[in-house]
């Protein structure tokens, strides 16, 4: 097919139902990105139209207009015109006219919802996978591997390979996905490509300072760092609580909890001592509350969705499943939480691990901390009462937190300065926990601003 079908079907669609011909040309102008000015037709690009970019447009698009309904109609009889039946199909389908009907009838949020859920049961919206979450915002390679794939879907729903609703068929979606992202290619892989872009940019933000300091560890980045020796052991706490609420044998599933919601006194006793997170020899620890450490691995695991209440229980989640008895995906999942999803928070711990990661040897926590809040009002950051820069009061909460669970993987090695202040510096674990954490950062998806 080229390019000039389009005046031609135009010309035909035109001595039937002209009024049908005027919306048809102008949804077309919209969808292909250019104007079908009379100089100009059969350049518009039909060749290049896809069901995804034909969806979003009648799903998305269409409804801001005017006579959405008419027009999904029109562009129904201009493909069935043309010949291109399946996109005749989803012009006129019953998803597409109760997609219009909701945005008329309930407003544009319920619009949109329900465009989503068209969309995803579609088959051609490429999906999510562990190895690659898409992006609200995409860089060109992303954007492009993003097409590709969309039409490998396409291509196996016109083949029957794929069938929307069928028994398997988010597996089957899920694997030519990943097909297509980690097929050899002479530039690389999709999603190599995906994820350098991703780097490069995580690195090309904030002020002068932080890209300065980006740009040093951006190298030990672009490969994922190899995790400790000792891995397994340093990470324990997270089997041992996932362990008990998945339920030892002989004991139901869920580790029990207080009226409070605080972790059984009998859990407690056990982590202090399989532990040695309690000091104080004269007494045991009566509550959750006397162990720090117990109540931020609690914290990380629900952040994680690895574990979730239940009545006077904690049992085991969704990813909880995935990664019991996996030290490796442990690993990782305590690396990527490692760093705050809250923007300012995340931003402080990101400078900080940074700065640590720059430093040749012992720095003291309080220099730490100017540090980073230099670093933040370099790249603009401003206090939203009076537009000051962040002073240290501000970062050192963010800091403590990323300190606190720097602690609790003994990712820092620590000492004494003048006026028993505190001195550390990132351990050999700690660097590999530092680049992998900022790695899974840099590579997050870039969201839309809200």
């Amino acid at each position: 097919m080229t390019d000039e079908i389009v005046p031609r079907t135009l010309a035909r669609l035109r001595r039937t139902d002209p009024a049908a011909a005027r919306r048809a040309e102008r949804a077309l102008g919209e969808l292909l990105g250019a104007t079908l000015a009379a100089e100009e037709r059969g350049e518009a690009g039909l060749a290049d139209l896809t069901q995804h970019g034909l969806q979003a447009y009648l799903w998305y698009q269409l409804p801001n207009g005017p006579e959405p309904q008419l027009t999904a109609a029109a562009l129904q009889s201009f493909f069935d015109l043309a010949e291109m039946h399946r996109y005749a199909a989803v012009a006129g389908s019953t998803q597409t006219k109760e997609v219009l009907r909701t945005y008329e009838e309930q407003g544009s949020t319920a619009g949109m919802r329900a465009a989503a859920r068209a969309m995803d049961a579609s088959g051609v919206l490429p999906p999510d996978l562990p190895e690659l979450e898409w992006g609200e915002l995409m860089g060109p390679v992303e954007a492009d591997a993003y097409q590709r794939i969309a039409v490998t879907l396409e291509l196996a729903l016109a083949t029957g390979e794929l069938r929307p609703g069928s028994r398997g068929w988010r597996m089957t979606q899920q694997r030519l996905a990943r097909h297509q992202l980690t097929m050899p290619r002479p530039e690389g892989t999709l999603l190599d490509r995906v994820r350098a872009e991703r780097l490069a940019t995580w690195a090309d933000i904030g002020g002068t300072q932080r890209r300065a300091l980006a740009d040093t560890i951006l190298p030990d980045l672009l490969v994922e760092p190899t995790p400790p020796r000792d891995v397994a052991e340093r990470i324990s706490p997270i089997q041992w609580l996932l362990e008990l609420a998945a339920g030892r044998p002989g004991d139901d599933p869920g580790v029990p909890l207080t009226v409070t919601g605080n972790l059984a006194r009998r859990v407690v006793l056990e982590a202090s001592e399989r532990f040695a997170w309690w000091d104080p020899r004269d007494r045991p620890p009566r509550s959750e509350s006397d162990i720090w450490q117990l109540s931020e691995l609690r914290a990380i695991l629900h952040r994680a969705g690895a574990v979730r209440r239940s009545g006077r229980r904690l049992l085991l989640g969704t990813r909880g499943r995935a990664v019991l008895g996996d030290s490796l995906a442990q690993w990782t999942m305590a690396m990527s939480l490692l760093i705050d999803e809250s923007e300012f928070e995340a931003a402080a711990q990101e400078a900080a691990l940074l700065l640590l990661l720059r430093s040749n040897g012992m720095v003291e926590e309080r220099e730490l901390v100017t540090e980073v809040a230099g670093v933040l009002a370099d790249s603009g950051w401003r206090e939203t009462g009076d537009g000051s820069p962040p002073d240290d009061l501000d970062v050192t909460r963010a800091v403590w937190d990323l300190l606190r669970r720097c602690r609790l993987w003994a990712l820092v090695d620590e000492g004494r300065g003048p006026g028993f202040s505190t001195r550390l510096r990132l351990s050999e674990a700690g660097v590999r926990a530092a680049h992998l954490a900022l790695r899974l950062l840099a590579l997050r998806p870039r969201l839309d601003s809200p």
